[in-house]
């Protein structure tokens, strides 16, 4: 994909994206890639039922030999981050950066835009750790794709899908989330892909809530609520 890239740290969700891209044969054709600072090492997470979660994503972008700016920072906001999305030859960056990151005007007005899976249904449920919120609440998860700006979550949506909790809600971070961004994700570059642009709607003007990071009790009760649970998927 000539005008799409990849802007992204080593987690659980830059490893979904890159295999689902892979599978999909939908891979980037630029990297700007954030190390997470000097002498930071790759992380490690659990296995997962999704996706393979032990490869690091810089090692996957060097062995399918994608254009690749490394910047030795966690950063997003940096003058040098910012540097690399300006001169980087895409016109979109797949969004991938630190959890909680927020894009500040500099970056944002670099010249490209971001597209960004955001783990739940907006307007209905912006912020943080909306997944879990939506689980008490209905007892489903969602994903929304859309482009970055200015107010978190408000940009406008590419493309919203429902999913079934997982069987296993202990998966939820280090696996089901990423995984059902990802598969969102690629409905979304799978349509750019036929027309060469993306079909974008404005949010509805309704005010809704914007939640934030969910207290640890809570969001075990979350992963031990039975709710939506007989639409469960492994």
């Amino acid at each position: 994909m000539r005008r799409i890239g990849l802007f992204a740290v080593d987690s659980s969700r830059s490893r979904a994206y890159l295999l689902a891209l892979i599978n999909h044969d939908l891979l980037p054709a630029h990297a700007v890639y954030l190390t997470g600072g000097p002498g930071a090492q790759p992380p490690s997470f659990p296995a997962v039922p999704y996706f393979d979660n032990s490869i690091p994503v810089l090692r996957t972008i060097q062995e399918l030999a994608i254009p690749c700016e490394v910047v030795d920072t966690d950063d997003v906001n940096s003058p040098e981050v910012v540097e690399a999305v300006r001169k980087s030859p895409v016109d979109v960056f797949i969004y991938s950066g630190p959890g909680g990151a927020i894009l500040r005007r500099d970056i944002l007005q670099s010249g490209k835009r971001f597209l960004h899976v955001h783990p739940g249904l907006v307007p209905r449920f912006r912020g943080s750790t909306t997944v879990y919120y939506s689980l008490l609440v209905d007892g489903e998860c969602g994903a929304s794709a859309t482009f970055l700006e200015k107010q978190i979550d408000v940009g406008p949506v590419l493309a919203t899908r429902v999913y079934p909790p997982p069987a296993d809600r202990t998966t939820i971070d280090y696996g089901y989330d990423p995984y059902i961004r990802s598969d969102l994700l690629v409905l979304v570059l799978k349509d750019y892909q036929k027309t060469d642009e993306f079909h974008m709607e404005p949010q509805s003007g309704q005010s809704e809530e914007n939640y934030y990071i969910m207290h640890s009790v809570l969001r075990h009760v979350a992963i031990l609520s039975k709710r939506g649970s007989e639409a469960g998927t492994g």
